[in-house]
């Protein structure tokens, strides 16, 4: 299953190129292009763990969105019984924070790949991200750049394209010097610490083969008005069906951490992970599935 990607550039590409106003727009082709996803965390190492790793935080269930209408796939338990489906009504999350209620049916005739499917009881909202069940951390909302008002926006792609003109690249990238585009862009708080999280993209037209670069950055801050600082990145490359495509999908306050529930995009299968905030300040991952229908 592959979760709807964001076909449209925010209407601020100009303002991120004005903040890296030196990166000219087009580069002549030299090299070999990359059709392999190249996965970078900086600046920290990040450490994979076992499926069975589950921030119980989140609850008991985790559903995300089928390509049917009034149905969903169920990412966490493997094998969830029917007892745990119909025994509450899960929270629908939408990655604003909004929330909904809805019963479950199990869905014996439905799979999606080796993950069960279940039925929603009614009408489910536009927009919902994840489902829970039994969750007991509370839900961070996140703002869209989308929704912020112009300036706020402007200033937001201009941090994000700064931040990403920082990070290092592969020696062979033929990405090296392009501006970068900013497709999406959410910002949350815990505590006292602001937090940035950024889907970014750089293009390079070839005319046989385009290729193109996505990043994910999370970005931090102490107080409102200092600098931001990545503390975490990917970045993958390579042809439109190679690349991934990064989606944040909910952010929850843990007992001792902070979680970030995002996705990972490709035509042929979708990766969901959960990031969690160590108290060190670094990410690592602290769950995952991979779907493939």
């Amino acid at each position: 299953m592959s979760r709807p990607r964001v076909i449209r550039l925010l209407v601020l590409s100009c303002v991120a190129t004005a903040a890296t106003a030196a990166l000219a727009c087009d580069r002549r082709e030299a090299g070999r292009p990359a059709d392999s996803a190249i996965d970078t965390a900086q600046p920290v190492h990040v450490a994979k763990r076992p499926p069975t790793d589950w921030a119980t935080e989140l609850g008991q269930l985790l559903l995300v969105p089928s390509d049917s209408d009034n149905a969903a796939v169920v990412l966490y338990p493997d094998e969830p019984t029917s007892q745990l489906i119909g025994s509450a009504p899960t929270t629908l999350i939408s990655v604003s924070g909004e929330t909904t209620q809805v019963r479950l049916v199990s869905s014996d005739s439905q799979q999606c790949g080796d993950a069960p499917m279940v039925r929603l009881s009614g009408a489910a909202p536009a927009g919902w991200s994840i489902g829970l069940l039994g969750r007991s951390g509370a839900l961070l909302p996140m703002d869209s750049i989308e929704a912020l008002p112009s300036a706020d926006s402007a200033r937001l792609a201009a941090d994000l394209a700064r931040l990403a003109s920082g990070l290092s690249t592969h020696r062979d990238s033929r990405f090296s010097g392009l501006p970068f585009a900013v497709l999406t862009a959410h910002r949350f708080s815990r505590d006292s610490r602001q937090f940035l999280v950024g889907h970014l993209a750089r293009r390079l037209n070839q005319e046989a083969a385009p290729l193109e670069e996505r990043t994910l950055i999370i970005a931090e801050r102490s107080a409102a008005g200092a600098p931001y600082s990545v503390t975490y990145s990917q970045r993958s490359e390579g042809s439109e069906d190679a690349a991934e495509h990064f989606e944040a999908l909910a952010a929850v306050r843990g007992k001792r951490s902070t979680l970030l529930l995002i996705a990972r995009d490709q035509i042929s299968q979708t990766n969901y992970e959960v990031l969690e905030r160590v108290p060190n300040g670094t990410w690592r991952s602290r769950w995952s599935r991979k779907l493939a229908c």
